[in-house]
C-alpha cells in the first residue's frame, strides 16, 4: 500500500462524473469516478466548508465518534468490473476492525477524520495519462503537481452546482 492524496478533481464532461485524482509520493495517480453527492461531500472538506446541518458523512463522523470509534485509515485495495473496493480500517479499545466502504464514501470520512489513504501499488498509473491529457472529456482542475488547493475545490463545486440534474440523469441512462 502506497499513502495518496487529492491531487486534483476532474469532470468527465461526457459523462458529467466528478472524478477524484487521488497522487502518491511517488507521482503516481488513481483516478476513482464519484458520484455527484460524494464529489460535493469532499469538497465541503477541501474548502473547509461549514454546513448548518451535518451531511451524511458528518453524521457518519459523529455517530462513529459518539461509538468510541477512530478512524486510523481508508485502504483502496483492488478494482474489479471497473469498481474500485475498499477498506475503512478503524479502532475502538486498541482493536483494529476493517469495515468495506465504496471509496468515495471512505475518502469523505477519512478527510473528516483527518486520516491517511492507502492505495495499493499496482492500482496506480503514470501521471501523464491525466496530466497531458488535452481532449474536451475532462475539465482539469489544476496541473496535479501538489495536493489541489482550497480555490480549485470552490471553481470545481461551483461546475458541478450547475449541472442540471435532468441533463444528468438523461446522460446516465444512455450509458
Amino acid at each position: 500500500m502506497e499513502k495518496v492524496e487529492i491531487a486534483g478533481i476532474v469532470l468527465n464532461l461526457l459523462h458529467e462524473l466528478p472524478v477524484i485524482i487521488l497522487k502518491s509520493r511517488k507521482g503516481k495517480i488513481l483516478p476513482i469516478a464519484v458520484g455527484i453527492f460524494e464529489a460535493q461531500s469532499i469538497l465541503f472538506v477541501l474548502e473547509e466548508s461549514a454546513s448548518s446541518r451535518p451531511l451524511t458523512h458528518d453524521l457518519m463522523k459523529n455517530v462513529m465518534v459518539s461509538a468510541g470509534y477512530e478512524f486510523a485509515r481508508l485502504e483502496i485495495y483492488t478494482v474489479k468490473n471497473n469498481t474500485y473496493y475498499a477498506n475503512m480500517i478503524v479502532q475502538r479499545g486498541g482493536k483494529e476492525e476493517t469495515i468495506d466502504c465504496r471509496p468515495s464514501d471512505g475518502i469523505a470520512l477519512a478527510l473528516r477524520f483527518k486520516a491517511p489513504i492507502f492505495a495499493e501499488e499496482t492500482l496506480l498509473e503514470d501521471v501523464k495519462i491525466v496530466k497531458n491529457y488535452g481532449g474536451k472529456e475532462f475539465l482539469k482542475t489544476g496541473d496535479l503537481s501538489g495536493p489541489i488547493s482550497r480555490k480549485e475545490a470552490e471553481d470545481f463545486r461551483k461546475n458541478i452546482e450547475s449541472i442540471s440534474a435532468k441533463d444528468f440523469w438523461a446522460k446516465m441512462k444512455k450509458e
